[in-house]
């Protein structure tokens, strides 16, 4: 049954334990009753979406505060303002197209202008030049190529191959210069410049560097107090046969900067001996590459021993100049002779490492 209030107390009406009863049970009623308002969802007031101000808000589901935050996040979807910007800048396919079109138009137009016959093209014999000392300033502008032969001894570093100049103004000129006379010898490139102020460089080799290796192979003996020169009598390798052995001589191929390499195995003796490893140029002293001298502390014996003297220089060499190995040699008693081991420990090594020689500018 409902809550009944009493509504007509008088200050000396006395309360009774069914009053206080009959208040604890409205004030459960009351409580359950407003539990169950709270928890109604369904509108038991029958509310309208006008009377609270919603009259243009359809009813749709909206997304959630993590939701939301998750799509504002969401960089993939989103552009930036640049990326905006650069895309809004692009062509469309059409023209794109269009502008191709006009680049490829304007290349035909300019290389049918400017690389004409006469301009990209292999010089016949009446057009090449074939003096090498004729200045840079007379050779027509473009690429061109042109043989040169007969022997030709004017300057060009073989006396058989071909030119290819490439000649933008009188500024800017290289020409090269490939050897193929007759074997693989002359297999060569060279390069040079031109320089309207000093002319033409030298030639600089850049491919076909020679390379030489030889050995000694039977005993020599060293004569002391003199520079002995060094028979090297048997060649393992030569690309550009420039070494001799009737007279154990390398002679350059072509101007250009040479290592030489060298080294002697000596029987020699616990007495007092000196031993200086030298290149010769041009039949003279050049270079001192190794100095090996023993003086025994104590007393000197006959006991052998073998001594190894090696080295390596570089020579800034012209065509036709010769190299040649000496060695200085003193000792007090017993002969001295370079050991008849092989070319691990007797040999004569020549590399080309450059086709310049700095001597010459």
């Amino acid at each position: 049954m409902a809550y009944q209030a009493k509504t007509d107390w008088l200050p000396d009406d006395p309360i009774n334990e069914d009053d206080v009863n009959r208040w604890e049970k409205g004030i459960k009623e009351a409580h359950t009753d407003l539990a169950a308002h709270k928890n109604d969802l369904n509108n038991p007031h029958e509310t309208t979406k006008s009377q609270i101000g919603l009259g243009n808000v359809e009813n749709v589901r909206q997304a959630s505060k993590k939701e939301f935050q998750q799509h504002a996040g969401d960089t993939k979807i989103h552009i930036s303002e640049d990326e905006r910007i650069k895309w809004n800048a692009k062509e469309t396919p059409a023209a794109a197209q269009k502008k191709a079109d006009l680049a490829e138009e304007n290349a035909k137009t300019y290389a049918d202008q400017t690389f004409t016959n006469e301009k990209l093209t292999v010089l016949p014999a009446s057009k090449s030049i074939q003096d090498a000392r004729t200045p840079g300033s007379e050779y027509p502008i473009g690429i061109t190529i042109m043989d040169i032969g007969q022997d030709n001894t004017t300057g060009y570093p073989l006396a058989y191959g071909f030119v290819k100049n490439e000649n933008f103004s009188t500024y800017r000129f290289t020409q090269y210069f490939y050897g193929n006379g007759n074997g693989y010898l002359s297999t060569c490139v060279w390069v040079r410049q031109w320089y309207i102020s000093k002319g033409w460089t030298g030639w600089h080799k850049i491919s076909g560097l020679a390379y030489t290796r030889a050995t000694i192979n039977v005993k020599q003996k060293l004569d002391k107090g003199t520079y002995n020169k060094i028979k090297f009598n048997q060649k393992i390798t030569d690309s550009h046969n420039a070494f001799n052995t009737s007279n154990n001589r390398f002679v350059a191929p072509n101007d250009g900067m040479y290592l030489v390499e060298s080294g002697l195995y000596i029987d020699s003796f616990q007495t007092y001996s000196n031993f200086e490893l030298t290149i010769y140029l041009n039949g003279k002293q050049y270079k001192n590459i190794a100095h090996y001298r023993h003086k025994p502390e104590g007393p000197s014996t006959s006991k052998e021993f073998g001594v190894g003297v090696y080295g390596s220089g570089t020579v800034p060499m012209k065509k036709g100049d010769y190299l040649e190995m000496y060695m200085y040699v003193g000792y007090d008693d017993v002969t001295r002779y370079i050991s008849d081991r092989n070319e691990a420990y007797n040999y004569f090594e020549i590399r080309e490492t450059g086709g310049v020689n700095p001597s010459l500018f």
